[in-house]
């Protein structure tokens, strides 16, 4: 065990992550990972989850007190992120976010609008050990068609293309809810391969650029729209 009482491989886990996240998103970008524990809230916060079980809350705990680290590091003041009818964070006027949790991890992204152009950024975070072998089954309710299996191959990575496929499109899903007012089909949002891996919801290309990594235990997916 570490000092914190996190397991070497989870500290591991946690520095091989935020390296990653360094490596895809701009210097100016706030990134932090860290171990899903009962982190201290905003009362406006903690009423988001009032009646959901212990884990849940400790997972959206984490996941905001990251978050209000990175708003306060960009100057501005403590303030609630709230939720919005997708259940994806709001954020002030002047950042874009992203936050994901899975297993024992939580990890987020806060970059200033005025530094960078993105319209939006998505990341996911994957336990390996407990999602490995559990996909095929789902399949069917986000695979648009079978060709967006074989364009995982694109990221050289030694993952189920079934589970890299659906962590991508959690991503996606998350840097599109800035202009998405309901919920998603996700077969409705193609993943495929021209000159390099790309999407296109209902049709529609987005320019985007769509990045993946792992640690021991973690699959890290990442995009950024244009």
């Amino acid at each position: 065990m570490t000092f914190s009482g996190i397991s070497t491989q989870l500290s591991r886990d946690v520095e091989q992550i935020e390296h990653s996240l360094r490596q895809w998103f701009p210097s100016q970008a706030f990134v932090k990972a860290a171990k899903i524990q009962h982190y201290p809230i905003l009362p406006e916060e903690q009423a988001l989850v009032a009646n959901a079980v212990s884990s849940r809350q400790h997972e959206f705990a984490t996941g905001r007190w990251l978050s209000r680290q990175g708003l306060q590091s960009f100057g501005l003041p403590d303030q609630p992120i709230k939720m919005g009818r997708l259940r994806n964070p709001l954020w002030p006027e002047s950042v874009t976010g992203t936050i994901s949790h899975d297993g024992e991890l939580c990890a987020v992204v806060l970059m200033q609008k005025h530094q960078h152009c993105e319209a939006g950024i998505g990341i996911d975070l994957v336990s390996l050990p407990q999602r490995v072998g559990r996909m095929d089954e789902l399949a069917p309710m986000f695979l648009a068609n079978t060709d967006e299996l074989s364009a995982m191959a694109a990221f050289n990575l030694a993952v189920d293309p079934a589970l890299l496929l659906f962590s991508v499109k959690e991503s996606v899903v998350k840097a599109m809810s800035f202009q998405l007012d309901d919920f998603i089909d996700m077969r409705a949002i193609e993943i495929y391969h021209a000159d390099k891996l790309r999407f296109r919801i209902s049709g529609n290309a987005v320019s985007t650029d769509i990045v993946a990594a792992t640690t021991g235990n973690y699959l890290i997916t990442a995009i950024k729209v244009r």
